[in-house]
């Protein structure tokens, strides 16, 4: 279990994720309205959902390096800061092609946040509790995941567009204070700060390991390719079935409810060593979870296989996680956890393109089979990871 010190220190971090995710998850229930209502096609709100995650594909890797030689504070700030302005740039906004623009600006402080974030964790817990720290990191992302499109619903129906970007904003500038008053640099970065780690003697990568980095890198990018679903699809499928607005956000809420509560408890299981079963468990429990999705016709079953995929999600993603800080260098741990992202954000750009491409083809059911398959290929993908060292032998 996370001890009392560790988590202690954490927990600002927890908080800043937390109230971080909450701002830029209240626009979540009416934004493909609002772009559109700036005169964007269904082509346009594609590229415009998109340019977000590709941006951060190019940027998080170099900015992660970057953190590694200038401190990761300085960089999360950076990042934090674009969460307080940004918000203002969509009220004022006057057309579609200006959303290209404000989106990529995101991306890059999204480039800034959470491999930074994921970095700052892994550096402050010791080995042994790295699963249950990164569980927790995962839970304050996914509850805020889960709170924020409700809140941010209620906000548009009762006081207008404007409330929830205005609310994004003050949400950004508290996990800006959160993170300037209450988290310090860790000290092996500030002792390395302004001197770039040596690649010619440290491999970012411990040797043997390179399969099992791609395979953990998998696990995450399903976790996008989740997310670019839920984005694009679920409002179309639930109306499918006749569900309302108020039905769909209660799907969020158990998934991402779900989600986090098992990032919890998955996460402690992952540091007594089985971080290789719960991985291989997660992925299935995934695969499982969207083969009966196409058979599912009731709320109540829809529902339920949501908070498997959530729970599926929240087996393996801390496991995943922990993994990757055991068998790479820890003096490059910036751009490691650069490199992990950028896998999470190649699936967020991916997924809505497999999405839509498969829905015009094959209607809606069409995409679940596409994705059924996607995550059985993922599953027997992590069949090839290695428990590392460092926990066997405890």
């Amino acid at each position: 279990m996370l001890s009392l010190k560790n988590s202690g220190s954490l927990a600002p971090l927890y908080l800043a994720v937390f109230v971080a995710v909450l701002g830029f998850s209240l626009v979540a229930p009416f934004f493909p309205r609002y772009v559109m209502d700036l005169g964007a096609s269904y082509t346009m709100l594609g590229f415009i959902v998109s340019v977000y995650g590709a941006v951060q594909l190019l940027t998080q890797i170099p900015i992660g390096r970057l953190s590694d030689q200038m401190g990761r504070k300085k960089i999360l700030l950076l990042g934090l800061a674009t969460f307080s302005f940004l918000p203002l740039l969509y009220i004022y906004a006057k057309s579609a092609n200006s959303l290209l623009f404000i989106r990529a600006i995101g991306g890059l402080g999204a480039s800034a946040v959470w491999p930074i974030a994921m970095a700052l964790i892994v550096d402050q817990a010791d080995a042994k509790n790295r699963g249950a720290a990164m569980g927790r990191y995962n839970a304050a992302f996914f509850s805020a995941l889960a709170l924020g499109p409700l809140i941010g619903g209620v906000l548009y129906d009762f006081f207008g567009l404007n409330a929830p970007f205005y609310l994004w904003a003050l949400l950004g500038a508290a996990s800006f204070l959160v993170i300037f008053f209450r988290v310090k640099e860790p000290e092996k970065i500030r002792v390395k700060m302004g001197h770039l780690p040596s690649r010619g003697k440290e491999a970012l990568i411990a040797p043997g390991y390179l399969p099992t980095f791609l395979a953990c890198s998998c696990v995450v990018l399903w976790s996008g390719v989740v997310g670019g679903f839920n984005f694009t699809m679920l409002p179309s499928f639930a109306a499918n079935l006749g569900f309302n607005a108020t039905d769909v956000g209660i799907i969020y809420l158990v998934y991402g409810g779900s989600t986090a509560l098992f990032n919890i408890y998955f996460g402690r299981q992952a540091d007594r060593g089985t971080r290789k079963k719960l991985i291989f468990a997660g992925c299935l429990a995934g695969a499982i979870s969207f083969a009966f999705l196409s058979q599912a016709d009731a709320m109540i079953q829809v529902t339920f296989l949501f908070a498997g995929l959530g729970m599926g999600l929240g087996m393996a993603s801390p496991a995943a996680a922990a993994l990757i800080a055991d068998t790479t260098c820890s003096a490059r741990r910036g751009e490691v956890y650069g490199i992990f992202n950028t896998a999470r954000m190649s699936g967020v750009v991916i997924g809505p393109l497999i999405a839509g491409l498969t829905a015009d083809l094959h209607g809606v059911n069409g995409t679940v089979y596409a994705f059924t398959m996607l995550a059985i290929a993922i599953t027997m993908g992590t069949l090839i990871v290695r428990e590392s060292n460092e926990i066997n032998k405890k």
